[in-house]
């Protein structure tokens, strides 16, 4: 590969109902980027086994381009595209929401080039839709419902009525069929449910019609500013109700304030984990980001940063490790890597691309505890929801031929 540098592509949705999320993954892509280059952070991290040396790539500085999705599948592939024919990167990654999580692979497959999801949370993306150059870090909703399940029959018992919205795209309804079945296990029952369409804001028009029917908790099977709504609209109209966030974000947490209050989920990574490289993330995530504010208390590390972060990192380690660029290599490289990003050892999966790794399960604080990163609380140690590679969405998975 000629030239001095090599480009990655991050198409991320900075705008929309998905951006709070969006804006962070870019802010650990870049973070990660600046590492790469110059050292700091995990790189210079002797808890982080890497072969990266904080001069580079292969000898090339890495520069980054970025693409906005808006949260839209049909924009996330034409960005994709233009970033491979434009910006001629090696590597793509991003992916705020599902469908332009799916989309991105898409091109990245039809292109050659390796994909590296980020808060895609869809089954379909290590299953039924998977393919030989996309990997992800995040784990999926079949592990989201397998994390809650003994979490919500411990704090609400098995015979618990619940009122449930999903978001109407795929992954809304494949969330829903896990958390449905998880739930069923524990002898929940549905009572009232509603498919609600993505960017809706008003949610307490909902109150009336659920207010009918007699229910224990709610279940919010929601994203992003529409997460925010939900949460707002409800813990008014139902203080005494439980509310489950099945994936949560510190960022909807910030956003929604007092109406995070008891609401359970799961996050991606939170702060409130104690590691060496949860540490190491944290602290250089301070240090860079602060500074622009002026307060640190503004910006505190995510877990769509953590992911971010993670998968710019996995890439670079693995194109150090083949001694190449040729995606081929680094694929190779990629798979069955055992691996440690904060929450204990890891492995990103040769039969899937998916990384096996434990979920944090958290309970939302009321507003007066609020401070930096503390916006909810780990309910126990993070879940181990493993799941053989013939079973769960694995076993949809076929990747094709090496």
């Amino acid at each position: 590969m000629s030239g001095d540098s090599v480009t990655f592509g991050f198409n991320v949705a900075s705008s929309g109902t998905y951006s709070p999320a969006g804006q962070q993954e870019l802010r650990g892509f870049e973070l990660a980027v600046k590492h790469i280059n110059n050292g700091g952070g995990w790189v210079t991290s002797e808890d982080y086994e890497s072969p990266l040396d904080g001069d580079g790539l292969l000898d090339k500085d890495v520069e980054f381009a970025v693409e906005d999705t808006g949260g839209s599948s049909d924009t996330a592939r034409s960005n994709a595209q233009r970033l491979v024919d434009s910006e001629e990167v090696i590597m793509l990654a991003g992916g705020t929401s599902s469908n332009s999580g799916v989309a991105n692979q898409e091109v990245a497959a039809q292109n050659q080039v390796v994909y590296m999801a980020t808060m895609s949370h869809a089954n379909s993306l290590t299953g039924a839709d998977c393919n030989r150059y996309s990997f992800r870090e995040m784990f999926n909703s079949h592990m989201t419902a397998e994390a809650l399940a003994p979490v919500l029959r411990e704090e609400y018992g098995e015979d618990v009525n619940y009122a449930k919205f999903f978001e109407k795209s795929d992954w809304g309804e494949t969330l829903r069929e896990d958390m449905d079945i998880a739930l069923g296990e524990l002898g929940w029952s549905p009572v009232w449910e509603y498919n609600a369409q993505a960017g809706t804001s008003d949610y307490s028009q909902y109150a009336a019609d659920i207010e009918s029917v007699d229910f224990d908790v709610i279940v919010l099977g929601l994203r992003g500013l529409d997460a925010v709504n939900a949460l707002r609209a409800f813990r008014e109209e139902f203080p005494e109700a439980g509310i489950v966030l099945p994936l949560a974000s510190l960022e909807i947490a910030q956003t929604a304030g007092d109406a995070i209050d008891g609401v359970i989920g799961t996050v991606a990574w939170s702060p409130a984990i104690n590691s060496p490289l949860s540490d190491a993330f944290r602290e250089a995530f301070r240090e860079e980001y602060s500074s622009t504010t002026g307060s640190s208390k503004s910006v505190p590390p995510s877990g769509p940063a953590h992911i971010a972060y993670t998968q710019t990192l996995q890439y670079a380690s693995a194109v150090e490790r083949a001694g190449t660029f040729d995606p081929r290599e680094v694929i190779g490289e990629l798979e069955g890597h055992e691996y440690d990003a904060g929450l204990g050892p890891q492995t990103l999966r040769s039969c899937d691309h998916q990384a096996m790794r434990r979920v944090p399960v958290v309970r939302g604080k009321p507003e007066v505890q609020h401070s930096y990163g503390t916006y909810y609380g780990l309910t126990g140690e993070p879940a181990d929801v493993q799941y053989a590679c013939d079973s769960g969405p694995a076993a949809n998975c076929s990747l094709g031929e090496s």
